[in-house]
């Protein structure tokens, strides 16, 4: 839909571009409010009949596809180490849930849903004037004096804005008005000005944000004033009394854009027309010239129907229910077996029943159903069977009462029941955790960035045409492809009680630098903590920063206060400003070991002890304390970076 409100833009533009360049000066009046009521109504109806939604080859079907379509999974960060991290937000707790969409990417590639939105506001505002415009028209006939006079009614508003008409109404300030003002207004009804104006304001609904489609509405407004003031003049009347009335009515307001307004557009190319007798020339050449313009819009946005390819393509598809035959054709399959069902071959393809006669094929045909490409070949075995692809792919036949069903379609969006990874999200994210790796090659070259990758999750679980829509490097690709292929079956996705094929897409985030799970990342970084342990009826409030040095030390600060449990003391402070320097290690995952040191360089309590033990875990550097659990209850503190 979105394609072909954009597509009956760029015509109208194209066209309007034409009529500018050949026909803006042309005193043709008749011919140039052909040309621009056709144009727009040829704009209108390519899209209705098919057209202007572009060629709808499988080549072209499949290229949209790619274009980020697809529900957007939550992005998964390889390590340099080759540990798939996430953030909180990202994780669900709920194991049984099914794969969501992230928020933000989903936006970020789903653009032109909020486009949409804007545009039906637009559409909304704009229908809300024209009822407007039209509710002060009718208003104004139900509640004015009116008469009837030949050929139309007069409206007497008693309102000093000037005359104009609407269709077999024409509207003056009072019975006393001048009688060329009268045949003015008669030309409008005469010529049915006002069905140009109406037919423009529709489509200004539907086409509030194209410019030109205002440009169109103005040129024919002029037009038809142009014609209004010939039509006065070939009366008889004097023409330069005629221009001096037009300069009178100079000042009226025009009460609406939907009415022929008499005083509208007075410029002096009105005036210039009323004296140009003379008809301009070349109008008919310059006419032929715009044909092939017509033809290359039709041409280049027509849909391929395909039914050129052979000529038995136009006699093997009806949409009518055939006669049985008792006869049965046998189909290929793609495993080796064969199936055999009745004749005439009935197929539904996107709702659509078509009867196909393949009995009649020789060798090979091509049929276009709807906007997917049939293509059957006679195998010459000793069953004569046939084998069949659509859309260039071997086609997975299911059957159902005897209907062959397509199953070539593909959701891009939310379904009835989401396909689920086994286990959830948590269980499709430590699968990747564990079998992802970040590949030597780009790791060594500093080489990091995001890979999209694109996979359908089939009616049986199985993941299929899986592909990179935006890559990284060679191995950071197909480490990404890997990993995706690796994965076990899905549970499908259901739509209307029936499972269906649903495409998702999983971005992978490899970074190399700018993340806590990485010994180089802790360098130079500080971190707060703050443990409560009780032991011997007292409370006792550990505050801790540590600081990393660089890859291998670190500091410690510390400062213990003591309180009663009760709270009936006043807190004491034990110890403040307690700096212990330590080592640690890392086991590129997600825990490793502390070791503090006493200021001679020793151990801290002896050889004996056991270094603290830490994990980072959800951005949080999480200590075991094993002295502290004993000495003062505190089992493990929790840092946060600051």
């Amino acid at each position: 839909m979105a394609l072909n409100i954009i597509s009956i833009a760029l015509s109208i533009a194209i066209l309007w571009i034409a009529y500018r360049v050949l026909f803006i000066n042309s005193n043709r009046l008749v011919f140039n409010r052909a040309f621009l009521i056709i144009a727009l109504g040829f704009s209108l109806i390519l899209p209705a009949a098919g057209i202007l939604i572009g060629r709808n080859t499988p080549q072209i079907v499949s290229y949209r596809q790619s274009l980020f379509q697809g529900i957007m999974l939550d992005e998964v960060v390889i390590t340099a180490e080759g540990v798939a991290i996430s953030t909180p937000a990202d994780i669900t707790s709920d194991e049984n849930m099914a794969v969501a969409p992230a928020t933000a990417p989903t936006q970020k590639f789903n653009i032109w849903k909020y486009i949409w939105i804007i545009y039906i506001i637009g559409v909304c505002v704009m229908a809300a004037l024209f009822l407007v415009k039209f509710a002060r028209i009718a208003i104004m006939i139900i509640r004015s004096p009116k008469k009837r006079m030949p050929g139309y009614t007069a409206v007497f508003t008693g309102k000093e804005h000037g005359s104009y008409s609407f269709f077999n109404y024409a509207f003056f300030p009072n019975e006393n008005v001048n009688a060329e003002i009268v045949r003015h207004e008669m030309s409008h009804i005469a010529h049915h000005h006002s069905a140009d104006i109406l037919f423009v304001e529709l489509m200004m609904i539907i086409q509030w944000f194209n410019p030109f489609i205002y440009l169109y509405k103005r040129e024919l407004q002029s037009l038809h004033e142009y014609m209004a003031d010939r039509d006065v003049v070939a009366t008889g009347i004097d023409k330069q009394n005629y221009m001096m009335l037009i300069l009178q009515q100079c000042t009226a307001v025009d009460f609406s854009n939907m009415s022929n307004n008499f005083s509208f557009l007075l410029t002096k190319k009105r005036i210039k027309m009323i004296t140009q007798s003379k008809k301009a020339k070349g109008v008919v050449i310059k006419a032929l010239l715009t044909l092939p313009l017509f033809a290359l819009l039709l041409f280049a946005n027509c849909k391929s129907n395909g039914q050129e390819k052979t000529s038995s393509s136009e006699q093997t598809v009806k949409t009518e229910t055939p006669a049985a035959t008792g006869n049965t054709i046998t189909f290929k399959l793609s495993d080796g077996t064969y199936l055999s069902v009745p004749e005439p071959f009935e197929i539904n393809v996107d709702g659509q029943q078509y009867y196909l006669d393949l009995n009649s094929i020789k060798n090979d045909t091509t049929l276009m159903l709807g906007n997917h490409e049939f293509y059957a070949v006679k195998n010459h075995d000793e069953r004569n069977s046939l084998s069949v692809k659509i859309d260039g792919k071997d086609f997975d036949i299911n059957f159902a009462g005897g209907i062959l069903k397509d199953d070539s379609k593909i959701y891009t969006d939310a379904v009835e029941v989401a396909p689920e990874y086994p286990g959830g999200y948590n269980a499709m994210f430590d699968f990747i955790s564990k079998n992802v790796k970040y590949p030597k090659e780009s790791k060594e070259k500093g080489i990091e960035g995001r890979v999209y990758v694109q996979f359908v999750v089939e009616k049986d679980g199985s993941l299929n045409e899986i592909t990179v829509l935006r890559g990284v490097s060679e191995d950071i690709d197909a480490e990404a492809i890997r990993v995706v292929k690796a994965m076990p079956n899905w549970k499908p996705g259901m739509k209307e009680g029936k499972t269906v094929r649903v495409q998702y897409v999983l971005p992978f985030k490899f970074q190399l630098t700018g993340n806590e799970n990485t010994m180089t990342a802790l360098s130079g970084t500080h971190w707060m903590g703050t443990g409560i342990g009780y032991k011997d009826g007292s409370k006792f409030v550990m505050d801790m920063t540590m600081d990393f040095y660089n890859n291998n030390d670190g500091l410690f600060v510390m400062k213990l206060i003591a309180q009663d449990q009760e709270g009936k003391s006043a807190p004491q402070t034990v110890f403040e400003n307690v700096g212990l320097d330590f080592t640690y290690s890392y086991d590129g995952k997600s825990a490793g070991s502390i070791q503090p040191k006493n200021t001679d360089g020793s151990t801290l309590g002896g050889e004996d002890q056991q270094p603290y033990s830490f994990v980072i875990q959800d951005g949080n550097i999480i200590v075991a304390f094993y002295d502290f659990k004993e000495d003062i209850g505190i089992e493990k503190i929790t840092f946060v970076k600051k």
